[in-house]
């Protein structure tokens, strides 16, 4: 009777050691990186989702899986409690009284993919098109970079400008998920907007800006050699600029402020800049375009 007691215990003591060295799983998270939930999108993510019409122009995908595809696998953590950890990946309220989800995707939660859009290959499709179309009706960036506000663009935020092209026709159409979402080595945060240095900048003209309503890549030279968004960034060219507003014979914008600067150290740019960025010291490629050596504020007196 010892002996089957002692045998008992020891395993009693293994079975205790297993579960101990088990790791728990944290069900109020959803990884896209667990091996089995990286099977084709269509197996939990139908398409069109119900009610696709109120958000998208497409059939597209604008909400969470229905629970099918959730239970298929994960039925005991399903109904575990009254209030389940794994409905609170898309449930704001984990309750069976209230439905109620999180903004499809929901804007809290660390993106779990990255997107692959080649600038460049776009720009050389894009410019094709031009010869088809008057030069006056032609500008590449605003098919999805549409007019937020007339001072900034708003980038998309959802497939519709992207299914102009690649619902049905051009590759990847629009049920091949994996031809622009890349799983990331790690969720991340989302991007912020860029920081905007030229404040007063206006896209859409007005008054004597009037001549910023032309070809983007006049300005955005960088965004047509880019093959990722991987550390793209809207940046300009001092160059860029200074093609109008530092020019002879036409302005002379940026020296006029330089020259204040002279004057009074204390000046404060603001025909392109916001105060804060104003009463810095101009950056060295402004003084290069004026053909002056760099200075400090602090070095005049």
């Amino acid at each position: 009777m010892r002996q089957i007691t002692i045998v008992l215990l020891l395993l009693l003591g293994l079975q205790a050691s297993q579960g101990q060295r088990r790791p728990s799983v944290d069900y109020s998270k959803f990884s896209h990186a667990t091996e089995k939930h990286q099977a084709a999108c269509s197996t939990c993510h139908k398409a069109p989702t119900k009610e696709w019409t109120k958000t998208s122009a497409f059939p597209d995908i604008t909400d969470y899986p229905d629970h099918d595809a959730c239970v298929s696998c994960h039925r005991s953590q399903f109904f575990r409690g009254a209030k389940p950890p794994i409905c609170s990946v898309c449930h704001s309220r984990t309750s069976p009284r209230d439905d109620v989800r999180f903004a499809f995707r929901n804007p809290a939660s660390k993106q779990q993919f990255t997107i692959e859009f080649p600038h460049d290959k776009h720009q050389d499709v894009i410019a094709q098109l031009r010869f088809a179309h008057a030069p006056q009706n032609y500008n590449n960036c605003t098919i999805c970079h549409a007019s937020r506000t007339a001072t900034f663009k708003a980038a998309p935020t959802d497939h519709s400008s992207c299914f102009n092209c690649h619902w049905k026709s051009q590759q990847p159409v629009g049920e091949s998920c994996t031809g622009c979402h890349k799983l990331a080595p790690t969720p991340y945060a989302r991007a912020e907007s860029p920081s905007r240095i030229s404040s007063k900048f206006i896209h859409e003209g007005g008054g004597d800006k009037k001549q910023h309503v032309a070809e983007c890549t006049t300005c955005h030279i960088n965004i047509t050699k880019a093959a990722s968004l991987r550390g793209l960034k809207p940046d300009v060219p001092i160059t860029a600029c200074t093609e109008c507003h530092n020019k002879d014979g036409l302005r002379q914008d940026l020296s006029k402020e330089l020259v204040a600067i002279d004057k009074n150290r204390a000046f404060v740019c603001v025909y392109c800049h916001a105060e804060n960025v104003g009463r810095l010291d101009p950056p060295a490629s402004h003084y290069l375009i004026a053909e002056r050596p760099p200075l400090k504020r602090k070095e005049i007196k």
